[in-house]
């Protein structure tokens, strides 16, 4: 992954982190920029963004992926965040079945609010608790292919296995759908950045 700053991209594309409180959304988005783990961390209020920054084809491709709150008591709040979203990932935690269950009401959220043609990932954290896993491959499996998901990943924020290749997958099929073949804007008027410069970041907490 490169790093952020005062370095030119050519695209940048809008991505949330969606899904119930404490399944390490925050957590997740901090292991992909920092490449580290953060045992304790303070509750998302509202929503914080960080960038994440590759190359594609020799074009370099800025997710900027906005962290949001998963209390119910936000949940009318961050709808504003979807807007403009080309992409949201779907996080639940492999050891707590509820915030499985919950992901209905998750991606009518985000479909109803995010653009027409958001792409969705289903990603199921804390893998390196196999031990405690309350939600089956197979179970996931399903959900993904019933929902027309892009993508199903299997992370662990803790060990970093599957975080960064979530973000880095998802970006690579926003730029070969949306950027590749078209002027920045997209052919299914989704508003792509072109040539964008500095954005604030902030930590997981």
């Amino acid at each position: 992954m490169l790093k952020d700053g005062d370095m030119v991209t050519d695209y940048t594309f809008k991505a949330i982190i969606i899904g119930d409180a404490g399944v390490g959304k925050s957590c997740i988005l901090h292991r992909a920029v920092n490449n580290e783990f953060k045992e304790e961390y303070d509750v998302t209020i509202g929503a914080e963004f960080s960038s994440i920054i590759t190359k594609i084809k020799g074009k370099t491709i800025k997710l900027q992926v906005w962290d949001t709150a998963g209390q119910e008591n936000f949940r009318s709040m961050i709808r504003v965040f979807y807007k403009g979203s080309h992409a949201a990932f779907l996080v639940y935690d492999l050891t707590n079945k509820e915030s499985f269950d919950k992901l209905h009401d998750w991606v009518m959220d985000v479909r109803e609010n995010a653009l027409p043609d958001v792409r969705l990932m289903l990603v199921g954290n804390q893998k390196d608790k196999e031990d405690k896993r309350q939600v089956s491959a197979d179970a996931s499996n399903k959900f993904f292919k019933e929902m027309n998901f892009v993508g199903f990943k299997e992370t662990s924020a803790k060990s970093g296995e599957g975080v960064l290749e979530m973000f880095v997958d998802m970006a690579k099929r926003l730029y070969l759908e949306l950027g590749d073949s078209s002027t920045p804007g997209g052919p299914k008027g989704g508003k792509i950045s072109s040539k964008s410069t500095k954005s604030g970041k902030k930590g997981c907490c």
